[in-house]
């Protein structure tokens, strides 16, 4: 938190009267009583009286008149349209007496007057009429939310030693944030029916309320013509003034490295030229004509000047309200400015309005001052304070100290602007924004005003190099700058580009803001499609918090990546598969609805597995060995040399057969080829005897031991595995889990394959094949795969060794509410923050938020950065209880179904009778 000087916001004055308008109206008086009668002077008190009085309305009114003057149009164009007119198109003196008697088409105030730009010198530079150059980064930001105050304060700190970095140096810096309201919806179709209306239904709901975009702008502006410059610059030939502007280039070049290496933190893009088929565009002038229009379109690079080529909008102004008239359209704004400031400034003092449920484009421009400058501005004001005998002993205190900080180089002062320019559709809609921002402000204990004289001035000085026309204009230090200005956002995550092509999901968050749900590890701003890069991702809440809904919507949305549109052209197998671990059939009805199968294991019946049928190839014998040695194993046995030898070598002999009848019952068949030892430790515990216990007919033989192997999953694009009644057997959970896990990663031939494990710490509970799961867990993305472990249980997770490796090679994490969460167990355990914890412990169950984790979006940044969204699935209807069944509806699905039966058999049937 820092002081704001707010002895320093109010203009120079003079027993109360800004120092201009009092000497221009007493000179005034004084000399037309010099020359026509000394009587004239009697009314100098007077008048003094009167600007003392206007000046108390509004410290800055006289500026504000000043600025309504500049911008008064043309009084016949005026007249014309009934308001201050500022036109897209310009005309010459055409003769149109025949149309239109009131006014000649070169008589209109084009918009281009007060556009500032001329031309783009360098991919990333724009050159401005004045001669001044400007260059612009798109920033996501820091997600302010999950954030520690102190952190905030520090990422502040560092970007008000860059301001003042820059003290007395010809630069201005402009921030802008700009809220829009869109409608984004996935159309990607998957091919398969019911997740298609999954995605209609659930995309369909969102028109209702169309989310707000936030996006992040910074301006450097550089000027290095002052007014001595501009005058021998007119006496330099062509090639002094090419020379010239190659040498100020240069030296914005040299700036924007600086500033680049600086924004870095806040994942930015500097904006510029690019090229699409064959054309040149610019992504930095489709910016500035957004600020014109409040519409983002592409710009084109032409040889006609910039400010021939911005704009295309009619604008039009009455006593407070704007109006855009576009050829989609019209916009109506209004201009909110700070009439007086609070006494202290704090990071992220403006976060509130990211929250607004109002379109707005937020502007701050701040124009640095040298020492000298400041120095004598802060004497100004105290000069003002005393003169006025006003009580402000501490007001002079903070300026006293404020001269001592600038000496000693630890802050900077500038020229500081601010505007809030909301805008909407219709008068009012606009009504209602500005009412609900100027409360906003209130709480916030700054005073608002609407921009009436000021308004059009207000709307041209959006534009980045439009000095002239700021209104309110208030030296602030480099620090209130910043806090004012901060870079907070929300992250969105990154739509398109990603893998796998677009993001998995669109999800709500509460800032009303998209955010682009994508699992695989992503840079913002590159191309990362066909790429193979991390995307495990850990889904963790308590019961009730929605668990299983999540992760059957998420299968339900990641069908679209069966589409082969969505690989790259490389691809060899454009194919998806995924295979749903499950405990307590959650995910059943779901995986049938996708026309998948589901494999329910039935303690004591036949699995109708056996390992000893798969082909005979190197890698499925050694599999099949170290599946042999953990049944051998089960009680903590330990195998010797020699047993090993004799259980590769009776594997091998069953699995030399060729297939079919000799590889019946492989366990059986296994047994044959074993001679067992005429000692006591062979015959009351060696492998024959535990084997045995496998071997069709005994405890276990429903297991493994079966005729012929029925698990064909080769080309099923969806299946589940029902684990309930084996998951916490430890005899054969450890074996089945192996097996399965095994199978599920032979599909890993290239197709795309995702791997749902609910309760994942209960599959993988065995150290017994811990290499294997830990190993394929970090290599399972070079083929192309990605696991999706959940649990309810985090403290679980951590007292297993195999259950915490799974967690560290998650890059994605969601974390659903847990009222009862465990400090411990969610920031030392699982490594959250502090406030990323209370974010958990205090979101409500039946709100379905939850908070996304996920590695960085910059490249080489090693920190993981938050989110909070929320899954609405309030439009699904009926399909609800097909994501997510309850008991009750099992058995009304149990009455309807049967083996063989297509989704259309019986999805409008269960619609119809669940309950």
């Amino acid at each position: 938190m820092s002081t704001l000087y707010k002895a320093m916001t109010r203009p120079a004055m003079y027993v109360g009267v800004p120092v201009v308008p009092l000497t221009v109206v007493a000179g005034a008086l004084f000399l037309a009583g010099v020359y026509i009668s000394k009587l004239i002077w009697l009314a100098i008190p007077v008048a003094v009286f009167v600007l003392r009085m206007i000046t108390k309305q509004d410290d800055h009114i006289f500026n504000l008149y000043f600025l309504k003057l500049k911008m008064l149009g043309n009084s016949v164009c005026n007249r014309f349209f009934g308001a201050r007119a500022f036109l897209s198109g310009q005309y010459e003196a055409v003769e149109i007496d025949e149309f239109v008697n009131a006014m000649k088409l070169n008589e209109r105030i084009t918009t281009g007057k007060y556009i500032p730009y001329s031309s783009h010198v360098d991919k990333n530079i724009v050159k401005t009429k004045n001669g001044d150059y400007v260059a612009t980064w798109q920033l996501m930001g820091i997600n302010f939310e999950s954030i520690s105050a102190e952190m905030l304060e520090t990422i502040d700190s560092q970007v008000a030693t860059l301001v003042r970095s820059f003290s007395g140096l010809p630069v201005s810096f402009y921030n802008h944030s700009c809220r829009a309201s869109f409608y984004d919806a996935f159309t990607t179709k998957s091919g398969n029916k019911y997740a298609d209306i999954i995605s209609d239904c659930y995309y369909g709901s969102m028109k209702k309320n169309k989310f707000k975009g936030n996006t992040l702008y910074f301006t450097l502006i550089y000027r290095p013509d002052g007014r001595v410059e501009k005058l021998e610059k007119r006496k330099k030939s062509i090639k002094e003034k090419k020379d010239d502007i190659n040498i100020h280039v240069k030296r914005m070049n040299e700036m924007i490295n600086t500033f680049s290496g600086a924004l870095d933190k806040f994942t930015c893009k500097l904006l510029g030229m690019y090229e699409e088929n064959g054309k040149v565009f610019s992504s930095q002038l489709s910016f500035y004509n957004y600020l014109l229009t409040g519409k983002l379109q592409k710009i084109r690079v032409t040889d006609s000047p910039v400010y021939n080529v911005l704009g295309g909008v009619d604008v039009f102004f009455n006593h407070d309200t704007g109006q855009i008239c576009r050829i989609d359209g019209n916009k109506f704004f209004r201009s909110i400015e700070i009439k007086d400031f609070c006494s202290e400034t704090a990071s992220g003092v403006f976060d509130v309005l990211q929250y607004s449920d109002a379109d707005y484009i937020i502007t701050h421009s701040y124009t640095s001052m040298s020492k000298s400058e400041a120095l004598s501005t802060i004497k100004r004001a105290e000069k003002q304070l005393k003169s006025t005998e006003d009580d402000a002993v501490t007001q002079l205190q903070e300026l006293e100290k404020a001269k001592n900080d600038i000496v000693s180089g630890d802050i900077s002062f500038g020229y500081y602007h601010f505007t809030l320019m909301v805008m909407a559709d219709s008068i009012r809609e606009l009504d209602e924004s500005v009412s609900k921002i100027t409360a906003d402000f209130t709480d916030l204990g700054i005073i608002p005003a609407l921009s009436t004289m000021s308004l059009p001035a207000a709307y041209f000085a959006q534009l980045p190099a439009v000095f002239h026309l700021r209104p309110r204009l208030s030296p602030v230090s480099n620090i209130n700058f910043v806090e004012l200005a901060s870079f907070h956002n929300f992250y969105q995550g990154k739509r398109d580009k990603n893998c796998w092509t677009e993001a998995v999901a669109i999800l709500k968050t509460p800032s009303k803001q998209a955010y682009y749900l994508n699992l695989h590890n992503s840079v913002l701003f590159k191309d990362e499609t066909g790429e193979k890069n991390l995307a495990n991702t850990k889904v963790i809440g308590t019961a009730g918090s929605g668990k299983t809904m999540f992760l059957s919507y998420l299968a339900c949305s990641l069908q679209k990546y069966n589409n082969p549109e969505t690989f790259a052209d490389s691809a060899k197998n454009k194919k998806l598969t995924c295979v749903f671990l499950d405990k307590d059939r959650g995910a059943e009805l779901c995986i049938r609805m996708l026309g998948g199968e589901y494999y329910t294991v039935k303690s004591g019946e036949p699995t109708g597995w056996n390992p000893f049928a798969l082909e005979a190839t190197k890698r499925n014998r050694i599999f099949v060995k170290q599946l042999m040695e953990i049944l051998c194993t089960r009680n903590g046995e330990r195998l010797s040399t020699r047993e090993r030898l004799l259980i590769s070598e009776s594997v091998d002999a069953v699995m030399d057969f060729p297939p079919g009848e000799m590889r019946e019952y492989g366990i059986t068949r296994m047994l044959e080829h074993l001679m067992q030892r005429d000692d006591r430790d062979e015959q009351e515990n060696g492998i024959i005897l535990r084997l045995s216990q496998w071997a069709n007919g005994q405890a276990h033989g429903w297991v493994f031991d079966n005729a012929k192997d029925t698990f064909n999953i080769q080309h099923v694009n969806n299946f589940g595995i029902d684990g309930t009644e084996f998951l916490d057997d430890p005899m054969v959970c450890a074996p089945i889990t192996f097996y399965l896990l095994y199978r599920i990663t032979q599909l890993l031939d290239g197709r795309r394959l995702v791997i749902f494990l609910d309760e994942f710490w209960k599959w993988l509970q065995d150290e017994a094949f811990s290499d294997f799961v830990y190993n394929k867990l970090k290599t399972i993305r070079k083929l192309n795969g990605l696991v999706i472990p959940a649990t309810q249980s985090p403290d679980e997770i951590l007292k297993n060794k195999i259950s915490r490796a799974v967690v560290e090679v998650c890059s994605t994490s969601i974390y659903l509410a847990n009222p009862d969460a465990d400090y411990n167990d969610y920031v030392e355990g699982l490594k959250l923050t502090p406030e990323e914890f209370n974010i958990v412990k205090n979101l409500d169950p039946m709100s379905r938020q939850f908070l996304i984790k996920k590695s960085s979006l910059k490249k080489g940044d090693g920190k993981s950065f938050s989110a909070l969204a929320t899954l609405d699935l309030s439009g699904l209807g009926g399909y609800l209880k097909i994501l997510s069944a309850s008991a009750d509806n099992l058995e009304i699905f149990e009455s309807i179904y049967h083996e063989g039966m297509e989704p259309d058999d019986w999805v409008p049937e269960y619609l119809e009778r669940a309950i």
